[in-house]
This record gives structure tokens, sequence and C-alpha cells, in this order.
């Protein structure tokens, strides 16, 4: 292992006055477009970042992190690709010390076809590998491979991925069961005919008994359906059937996509958005109780308004014990808003008659996107991307958050503003959103000196940002 990283760069999450500045977490210079963060946070509370950018000619993937909970930063940036050919789609997860990072890369053959690759830490990102690894065994790069996600629990992750290698897109997965040190071949996790059917856009959860969940968009039987397959071995085999979850008695009849899955053994849960109602989207969602076996016959509807009425889209969930919460925008009142609906008995009731309306602006105002849902115990954050401010329609947005320190029962009057720029004078977007131990820490691209950039606020729960002129670091 090596790269030895020293030095620190301030992002708060204590308690700070109004007024505070969004950190830069990343360190390109002159107009280097920093893209996709994605980003996680270990049980210590250490906050991990990866994305990509063109400091050095092609797109690479890079990495910050801080040790202290946010508080400090980074001095310099990591470079975890190893290549000289263009990356893509970084996805990263963490459990305790270990952190894995995936991404496509174009480096194999002469084709640029993109493999899957991963480089990992087995000490909270102080030392990387020396090289990173190539997950697809596709050394010549003859077969395009997308999308990959990773999940992580105890000295366990998991990787998956649409792969072309026998002809549409099949789902495939690798795991590692130390850390790192060993991964297993790829194996394909949907169960139709080799190629015959395309399955894209993967996502994988795991936990430290073993328990693996993936769900995919698959195509097999006409428009896009959603599968799940599951582990109970930590990924070393997994079922010989896959389950179609979108449920209906005319499979392939509608589109369905968006899809996000979460795992809170024993209870798994996947939504997503689906037209089956008529030319506008609804949230529907399906649920295990037994850790990704047994999933209902037919999908729940998660909003209360008529079927197909109104457009409902991007779909977030969020779980712990049996509580599970529902985010997504919706153009019920004109406008998109943010609405939010939650079961306290894993899916089975759902706690509202109607789901909440999350923000605090009148209805269908302005236009409201892409939730994030943020869970500690009783105090739920919802975030979106927000255009209230762009009167002259130049589509520039802040982050706003809204929040309940008591399980839903009461909400905030005031939706709560995260970025300190001037109201509506950028974009803010991709944005990742943790609440720990009463602090709210929000990682996201931001165009405020021209070009993307990557910046971290950390603050005390209900404490808005406050406009504060800031130059660019030297170089830009």
């Amino acid at each position: 292992m090596f790269t030895l990283l020293l030095g620190v760069l301030g992002c708060a999450t204590e308690a700070v006055d109004e007024g505070t500045t969004d950190v830069r977490v990343d360190h390109a210079k002159n107009k280097v477009e920093s893209v996709a963060p994605q980003s996680c946070v270990n049980e210590s509370g250490k906050v991990f970042v990866v994305w990509t950018d063109d400091r050095e000619g092609e797109p690479q993937v890079w990495f910050n992190m801080s040790a202290d909970g946010g508080v400090t930063f980074l001095q310099q940036d990591t470079l975890l690709s190893h290549g000289e050919a263009a990356t893509a789609n970084p996805a990263i997860a963490c459990a305790g010390d270990h952190v894995y990072v995936v991404w496509e890369d174009k480096r194999d053959g002469e084709l640029g076809y993109e493999n899957i690759y991963v480089n990992w830490s087995d000490d909270a990102g102080r030392h990387w590998q020396k090289e990173d690894v190539a997950l697809d065994n596709d050394v010549e790069g003859s077969f395009i491979s997308i999308a990959p996600t990773v999940a992580a629990a105890g000295d366990a992750a998991w990787v998956v991925w649409s792969d072309q290698v026998s002809g549409a897109y099949d789902i495939y997965a690798v795991r590692t069961v130390n850390g790192g040190e060993e991964w297993s071949s790829p194996e394909r996790v949907d169960t139709d005919e080799a190629g015959a059917a395309f399955s894209s856009n993967p996502v994988v959860a795991g936990d430290a008994d073993g328990n693996v969940v993936v769900a995919w968009e698959d195509r097999r039987n006409g428009k896009t359906d959603i599968y799940v397959n599951n582990s109970t071995d930590s990924g070393k085999t997994f079922g010989a059937d896959d389950r179609r979850v979108d449920g209906g008695d005319d499979p392939g009849a509608s589109e369905s996509g968006q899809l996000q899955l979460v795992l809170a053994a024993p209870n798994a849960y996947v939504v997503w958005q689906d037209d089956r109602y008529g030319e506008n989207n609804d949230i529907l969602l399906n649920y295990s109780h037994s850790s990704g076996d047994g999933w209902r016959d037919e999908a729940l509807r998660v909003e209360s308004d008529a079927e197909g009425i109104a457009d409902s889209r991007y779909p977030a969930v969020a779980a712990q014990g049996d509580q599970v919460l529902v985010a997504f925008q919706d153009n019920r009142s004109g406008g998109y808003d943010i609405f939010l609906r939650w079961s306290e008995n894993a899916g089975s009731d759902w706690a509202e008659a109607e789901e909440l309306r999350v923000e605090a602006d009148d209805p269908g105002e302005a236009q409201s996107y892409y939730p994030r849902i943020a869970l500690a115990d009783d105090t739920w954050a919802i975030l979106w991307q927000d255009y209230r401010d762009d009167i002259e329609g130049i589509g520039f947005n802040d982050l706003y958050y809204n929040y309940t320190v008591n399980a839903g029962a009461n909400w905030q009057t005031a939706d709560i503003r995260v970025n300190s720029t001037q109201n509506a004078t950028s974009y803010a977007v991709d944005a990742n959103f943790y609440v720990r131990n009463g602090v709210v820490l929000t990682v996201w691209a931001d165009g405020r000196f021209g070009s993307s950039d990557l910046f971290c606020a950390g603050r005390t729960l209900g404490t808005p940002s406050r406009w504060v002129e800031a130059e660019a670091p030297a170089g830009e």
C-alpha cells in the first residue's frame, strides 16, 4: 500500500454561526470540472468523498476525507485510478476503517470500452493500494461493463454492475470477505438466459450477517420491470431464480425505473417510479421481511392521491428498525414539490393517511427536485434542490432541507438553506446528505466559480447558511 496523506482543510460540523462559508473539498485548479461526488460516513463519523475530475487530462477518480466527522479535511486529494484513459461513475462504501471505491475505466484494449476497477483502503483512507484492480475479468477490454455500485459491512464488500459479455447486459457481482485482500470471480445474478435481455442500473445492499440483496431494472418481458436476487452466505451464492417485484399480472407492460434499495435486516425495501397508471409516474414499493426472501406479490403504491393524476418521480428511501421513509417529487400542485410518507411497521401500514408535503413555501410555487433522506433515531431530515429564488428562470438552484426531531410529529415552519452563495446565483447538484449527533453534513457539486467544484457544509441541525462573499482559491 502507499500514499500517506497529511494536512487538513476545515469543514465545520460543530456548532457554527450563520454566515460560515461552505468549504471547498476538491483541490483542482484552473477551471477543472469536478463532478459526480459520492460519499459515505462510517460508524465513528469519518467522512469519505470521491469524484472525477480532468486535472490530469482525462477524467480520473480522486478522493478526500475527514477523520474527525467533517471538522477538517485533508489538504491534498488522492488519485485513486492509475490508468491513463478516462474514468466515470465512481461509487464508494465504507465499513469501519475499510473504504472501497469502484468506477468505470477505459484503459483496457483499443476499443475504448469500460471495465470495472476497484481500489481500497483498510486504514480509513490514509493509504490505498499501489495498483487498482479490474473486477470484470476482461483484460483485453473486449466488452462493456458499466454502472458499478458497492456496499460494505464488517470485513465484506460487494460490487455489482451491468456487463454485456454475453450479448445484452446482464448483472454481475463480486465480493471480498477479507477487507479487499481477495476478490471473487464475477458471478451472474440475473437468472434468465445470459445475454438475452437488457438488465441495467443494479443496486446492492448487505450486512455483517451475510445477507446481500441485489435489485435491478430488467427488460426481459418487454418494458422495464424490477427484479431482485439475494444471498444468505455473504454473496458466495445467489438464488437459482431471481424475482420480479414490481408485481401485477402483466409483466413488461409499463416502465419502472429510478430504482432505490435499502436493507435494515430483516427488512429490505425497493422503491421506484412507474407509469402503469398512465402518462404520469407514480411511486411504488415492495418489501421483504426476511432479508430479501418472501417479497409481496403486489407492489404498494406510496402516494394517497388518485392513481396517475400527478407525476411523481425520483424516490428516495431510508430505513431504521421497522421505520421506513419514502420521499419523492410530485407536481400535483403545479410545480414539483417534495413529499414524504412513512411506515412504523416495516411497510405493512402507513403512519399518515396522506403523504406530508415537506417544504414550507406555498404548494407548487417553485420547482423542487431530487430529495435525499437522512435519519438518526427520531431526527429525520429531507434535503432537495430548490428553484424558489430563480426568478428569471436561469436554471440556478439552492439546497434546502426540513426536519423533525420527534419522528415526524412536528416539522419546521421554515426550510433551512444549505449553500452559502447568494440565492440562486449558481447551481448546487448531486447532494450527499447526512445527520449525525445533531449536525447536518452536506457534500455537493457547485458552479459558483465558473466550473464544477465540490463543497462541504456542516452545521448544527436547523442552522441556516447566510451569504458570505468568497474569493476563488489562487489559480482559479
